[in-house]
């Protein structure tokens, strides 16, 4: 297992640890965490819309995605479809650094690739094979000709996250490496430093059964660790671009703060967009109802329930930093990655609110 960065590896990144939740993180009690949440949680959001914004931010759809609708909606659906749809959007976030033009890729999906995870696998061997698998999702245009379209080649990327490690294979982005060290395969992002909250990576090296079908088998074995960074503590990468960790979803989840034109915001998957996140605004009864039955202010994105009071507390830290939207006030201006969304086959279920991908700066090429 590979620890930590030390303070010293973190600055030769220039990054920060930042103290902002580390009261929480000392709570015990779940409702004690909570209350330090939102007590905390202001100052934090005031600090960070001081900073400076990002040089530019693009999202970009790679995929559409069937889901479970009992998981997304934490049980609380009683509708006719199974399922839900998710668009899968990556964020390219451009900053300088001690002058120095740098290039963070958040959750760049790769479709073909995550189908190797056991769900994904399995979904599709259960198709009838009169329905086209066409009906069943929608793999867009690869995410490095999106990013080749712009302008920026995989050599440009400087650091790679994904705020957690579901159904992602991370042997063909970091490369493999043989057991003396020597190079196997090449990584799609030769230049670039992959970070992971410690927990996350833990929990992908010593996966558990009852999340085994979330993760793709095998999908860290033999990847290139010489440019794996870990973290155990919130970091600011620059001005206006920060990690926070929000466990709940998986142990590592990691939020994505950006402070952008359009308010600050955060990206995550502890819910599935703006109906979970606000669902007292929701035009899904069956959402709006069982927040209001359960005496919640959110429903969470429940394939996983380890976590799960930290999901809660972490969903609504994630809300509250994001503020809310200048599009659509009754909404929080968190983007979920993996965001709730229209599709064919789903007819009638459809989100009451979609936050639309962020374009915002003029990108600057290396």
């Amino acid at each position: 297992m590979k620890k930590p960065a030390t303070n010293a590896e973190l600055e030769k990144h220039l990054f920060k640890t930042l103290t902002w939740f580390d009261d929480e993180r000392k709570e015990t009690i779940p409702l004690n965490a909570l209350a330090q949440v939102k007590k905390n949680v202001t100052r934090a959001r005031d600090e960070f819309l001081k900073m400076q914004k990002p040089l530019a931010i693009r999202q970009m759809t790679c995929s559409i995605a069937p889901y479970p609708t009992k998981y997304g909606f934490q049980n609380a659906y009683t509708g006719i479809h199974p399922y839900l749809y998710f668009n899968n959007r990556a964020t390219l976030v451009q900053f300088k650094a001690d002058g120095q033009l740098k290039n963070l890729l958040f959750n760049p999906y790769f479709p073909d690739l995550s189908l190797k995870a056991p769900f994904y696998a399995n979904l599709l061997e259960q198709k009838p094979f009169f329905i086209p698998e066409s009906l069943l999702g929608k793999k867009d245009t690869s995410i490095i000709e999106q990013l080749n379209q712009v302008g920026i080649k995989p050599e440009d990327i400087d650091y790679v996250s994904y705020d957690h490690l579901h159904v992602q294979d991370m042997r063909p982005l970091m490369g493999t490496v043989d057991i003396n060290g020597n190079p196997k395969s090449a990584p799609y992002f030769p230049n670039a430093t992959f970070i992971f909250h410690y927990k996350e990576w833990e929990s992908v090296e010593y996966l558990h059964p009852l999340n085994s079908q979330w993760y793709v088998h095998g999908g860290i074995d033999g990847v290139d660790t010489s440019r794996l960074l870990l973290y155990d503590k919130d970091l600011l990468l620059a001005e206006g671009v920060a990690l926070v960790h929000t466990p709940g979803h998986t142990a590592g989840n990691h939020s994505l703060y950006l402070n952008s034109a359009s308010g600050p915001f955060t990206i995550s998957e502890n819910s599935v967009g703006p109906d979970g996140y606000n669902p007292s605004s929701s035009k899904m009864n069956d959402v709006k109802n069982a927040a209001r039955d359960r005496g919640v202010d959110v429903i969470l994105n429940a394939n996983t329930v380890d976590e799960i009071y930290n999901q809660y507390n972490s969903t609504i830290k994630e809300k509250l930093l994001s503020g809310s939207s200048p599009d659509a006030p009754e909404f929080y201006n968190h983007r979920s990655s993996s965001q709730f969304t229209t599709w064919m086959t789903a007819i009638g279920l459809s989100p009451t609110y979609e936050h639309k991908p962020v374009n915002e700066g003029n990108l600057v090429h290396k």
